[in-house]
């Protein structure tokens, strides 16, 4: 019985829209039956040689723009697929699929034929992709242009009411980028996608409105910007009613909309556009698609993905790459350099100073790669050395916070400098604290009660470039843990190397005597000495607010405060670093800014990674 109604669901599927079609056709025809034919076709023989070459442009400008829909879909997805090979598929759906109907099956068969590779149910999401983003940026160039073009007489609740949900959905990409629901994920595309084919969208719907309008006869007095909102609803109309090329509905929209014009003149402009927009494009996506070459494979290899462990053993490598253990990044190998990276809502970022590079040409990979996956290229915490590099790239550079770097072996305590630690010791020592460094088996289950006792008191754990409590991530690192009448009250967690070791967790319980992390991390500094570690490093701090303009330093106080910079540069001072300016840094002032907030949206909306995510394909055109 089920497979009874599944297949009358199907069938109807196609009947309803050849229905509506047939419907449409007959409405048109007791429309359009006093129509001299002749004058029809001497009308149509009248367009100027000039109008039909005019005409073919703008359709070959529409169809590129529609082809780079499939180019930001294979990018979404990461298939690996090149930018002209998305570009020749996607003209090919296209223009087949809109001539004969049923666009997204058709699209769809002709995606996978295309590239087989590609497999059926990519080529579905692709398909479906392209579909969904279309009808969405339709609607909103479709509402914009209505509000600042009032041709067409609709209501302004209806195409402000468009604009006010594309905004919140705008939000939700950049806020919440990965949706989950039955325990699947969706990643919504960037906003930089949205914006890409917000804008194809008005390329696309302007060049295929411009081919109709210079079709139009001299006698017809009628302007681009008038004509533009007209084309889309019947665009639109079209559209939904899923007849094969949209024949019936566009007609019947566009007569309905200019009552005034002469029907007969404009019937043959839209029997020209129809020639021009629909009928070319198909028999020359239908060669393309018949040619053998059309049908191979064009999905080329990703970059490689290095081993963490191995990367780690390289003494230009900073031990803090231990947190792509959790935050879901990979060490990126590719020509040019090796790094980590992260990938965020809305950007591909490399986190701290990569393993090796060559200087620019590494950024300028870099931004390649996080074109290709609709993101923007950013480069976080890198030393001023780095920071200097990118800036005579070209890119722009914001100093973000600043790392405390200290040489365990010179950590002797002496000297004034030292008193507050001194202090701080003393109140553990008297309140009975003791430190340990565990051996066999973690007391999980009390760690993960010092730490959410902590996270409760501070508002949560961070992420991206700070680690989050879990028992496999903290099995990797090295571990002090303090203890009160034999109960845990804190501990401290270390990225550690033979070269370097690198602070990272810090958990204290509310109740935890004065003292008590200081002592942990004194006692840690005194183990790396004894150990003969070169370096070790307290992690970074919020810079410091002063220094720059009126709006810059307002934000980075609220930052600064936000972030407990005050307090945790204090803690820091105690131990007597050096501090070393740490930057950001992305290809523009527009993507530093935008590529800022998707930051902290993610250091304050990250949560463990159960295992890391593998390297998001990586393509070459």
């Amino acid at each position: 019985m089920g497979q009874a109604i599944s297949s009358i669901k199907a069938v109807m599927r196609h009947v309803i829209p050849l229905g509506i079609g047939i419907a449409c056709c007959w409405v048109l025809y007791q429309q359009l039956h006093h129509i001299d034919f002749s004058e029809l076709w001497a009308s149509l023989q009248s367009v100027a040689a000039w109008k039909w070459g005019l005409a073919f442009a703008f359709t070959g400008l529409s169809f590129w723009a529609v082809a780079r829909y499939d180019v930001v879909a294979h990018r979404h997805f990461r298939t690996g697929v090149s930018c002209r090979h998305a570009t020749m598929t996607g003209a090919t759906a296209i223009s087949i699929g809109q001539t004969v109907g049923a666009g997204a099956l058709v699209g769809g068969f002709v995606r996978w034929k295309m590239i087989p590779n590609l497999g059926v149910v990519n080529a579905a999401r692709i398909t479906a992709f392209v579909t969904l983003a279309f009808l969405a940026a339709w609607a909103v160039i479709t509402a914009a242009s209505v509000l600042i073009l009032p041709t067409a007489v609709v209501p302004a609740s209806i195409p402000f009411s468009v604009l006010v949900i594309s905004m919140g959905i705008l939000a939700i990409g950049f806020f919440k980028p990965v949706l989950s629901r039955s325990g699947k994920t969706f990643e919504l595309p960037t906003v930089s996608a949205m914006v890409t084919l917000l804008a194809l969208c008005l390329i696309d719907t302007l060049a295929a409105a411009g081919a109709l309008w210079i079709l139009l006869p001299d006698t017809i007095s009628l302007s681009l910007a008038q004509l533009f909102p007209i084309y889309l609803i019947a665009l639109g109309a079209a559209i939904l009613s899923g007849t094969p090329g949209g024949v019936g509905p566009f007609e019947l929209a566009v007569l309905a909309l200019l009552p005034h014009v002469p029907e007969t003149q404009l019937m043959a402009a839209i029997l020209a556009f129809r020639l021009v927009y629909y009928a070319v494009p198909a028999v020359i996506g239908g060669i393309t698609l018949l040619r053998p070459m059309a049908r191979e494979g064009f999905v080329s290899h990703a970059q490689e993905v290095g081993d963490l462990d191995q990367t780690l053993t390289n003494r230009t490598a900073r031990a803090e790459l231990g947190v792509m253990r959790q935050n879901g990044g990979h060490i990126l190998n590719c020509s040019t350099g090796i790094c980590g990276v992260v990938r965020t809502g809305q950007t591909l970022t490399t986190i701290f100073d990569p393993v090796h590079s060559h200087s620019q040409d590494f950024l300028h990979q870099l931004r390649d790669i996080a074109r290709k996956q609709n993101r923007i290229a950013c480069k976080y915490k890198i030393s001023g050395r780095h920071a200097v590099t990118a800036r005579k790239a070209g890119w722009c550079v914001l100093h973000v916070s600043d790392e405390a770097m200290l040489v365990p072996a010179e950590h002797d305590m002496q000297g004034s400098a030292y008193r507050q630690l001194r202090r701080k010791l003393r109140n553990s020592e008297k309140a009975g604290v003791s430190i340990e460094q565990p051996k066999g088996a973690l007391p999980f289950a009390d760690m993960a009660r010092v730490s959410k006792a902590w996270e409760d008191a501070h508002g949560g754990a961070r992420g991206l470039s700070m680690g989050q409590f879990e028992e496999d991530y903290v099995t990797h690192q090295r571990i002090f843990m303090a203890y009160k009448d034999d109960a845990l009250v804190g501990f401290v967690t270390f990225h550690a190397t033979a070269h370097e070791w690198c602070l990272d967790l810090m958990r204290v319980t509310p109740d935890a005597p004065d003292g008590t992390m200081h002592r942990l991390v004194n006692e840690a500094i005194l183990a790396a000495g004894e150990e003969n570690v070169p370096s070790l490093s307290l992690a970074a701090a919020p810079a410091l607010a002063d220094g720059h303009g009126k709006v810059e330093t307002y934000l980075r106080k609220k930052f600064f405060a936000k972030a407990g910079g005050k307090g945790l540069r204090q803690f820091k001072d105690c131990f007597k670093p050096q501090w070393q300016p740490l930057y950001m840094s992305a290809p523009g002032p527009a993507q530093l800014t935008f590529a800022a907030l998707d930051l902290i949206r993610s250091v304050n909306q990250a949560r463990p990674a159960a295992k890391p995510q593998m390297a998001p394909a990586v393509v070459t055109s």
